[in-house]
């Protein structure tokens, strides 16, 4: 979720900035491809018919970052809260372990549509939900995969253009998968949208934002990019200012709507 391997990075233990009340309908530890890979989801409270569902799509694989912090990606508190809220809202919402990012994402999408009764989901109504270095896995898995619906992805890496190599060498750097050849993987008709921090530290990452951007503009496809000025990165961790609420409502109401829940 993060670019920083510190375990007392308040990225790892701090809760969401903004949480709604959620009495919890959780299954755990469902296997979907084997060894060490699993996910929980969180249902809606009261799932009256098959619930569209969020999928939080990450980038690291679990083993490294389990052997810096400690943790699987998926154990990470804010992690469980987003998941939490957008169950409370009434979106089912899958958080998930995994060994290889890049294969096994699209496993997961695949049990997800399989089991896609016995979860009490639609499988026409997925979405991607990601974050920061995951980014660019999650560009590939709509890249590849055009039935998923929209994707939400917060102050992320995109995709490198013109020349530019800076996404792959952070990821090179901080170990995320950037499965990618530049602007040609460009997801052509997925709703997208984007929120950019204004102030995040990492370099190079707002301007393949602005690179994105303009390639939708170019493409003519449908790619929100909301510029969130004074925010930083992992802004809704570690900012409780009204404006990131603000970010992550937006976020939230983005994929009600593009998952048609009213």
């Amino acid at each position: 979720m993060t670019d920083d391997a510190s375990t007392v990075n308040p990225l790892f233990t701090d809760p969401l900035v903004y949480q709604l009340p959620y009495a919890g309908n959780v299954r755990e530890g469902i296997s979907y491809a084997g060894d060490n890979r699993d996910f929980d989801i969180y249902l809606p409270e009261q799932v009256e018919g098959p619930a569209p569902v969020v999928v939080f799509l990450t980038g690291y694989p679990d083993l490294g970052f389990k052997e810096q912090l400690g943790i699987k990606q998926m154990q990470i508190p804010a992690y469980k809260d987003w998941a939490k809220l957008l169950a409370a809202s009434g979106m089912a919402a899958v958080i998930y372990s995994n060994v290889e990012p890049v294969e096994d994402a699209f496993k997961l999408l695949e049990f997800l549509r399989c089991e896609a009764e016995q979860l009490q989901i639609d499988p026409e109504r997925i979405a991607v939900w990601s974050c920061s270095g995951s980014v660019p896995n999650a560009i590939n898995v709509l890249h590849k995969d055009s039935a998923v619906r929209c994707a939400a992805l917060l102050y992320g890496f995109m995709l490198d253009t013109g020349g530019s190599s800076v996404v792959q060498e952070t990821g090179d750097t901080l170990g995320f998968a950037n499965p990618h050849e530049g602007m040609e993987n460009f997801p052509e008709n997925t709703p997208i949208l984007v929120i950019g921090a204004g102030k995040d530290e990492f370099p190079g990452l707002n301007e393949s934002i602005d690179n994105f951007e303009a390639e939708a503009v170019a493409r003519n496809s449908p790619v929100s990019v909301i510029r969130y000025p004074e925010g930083v990165h992992a802004f809704d961790i570690l900012d409780d200012s009204q404006r990131s609420i603000e970010m992550i409502k937006l976020c939230v109401g983005f994929l009600r709507l593009r998952l048609n829940v009213y």
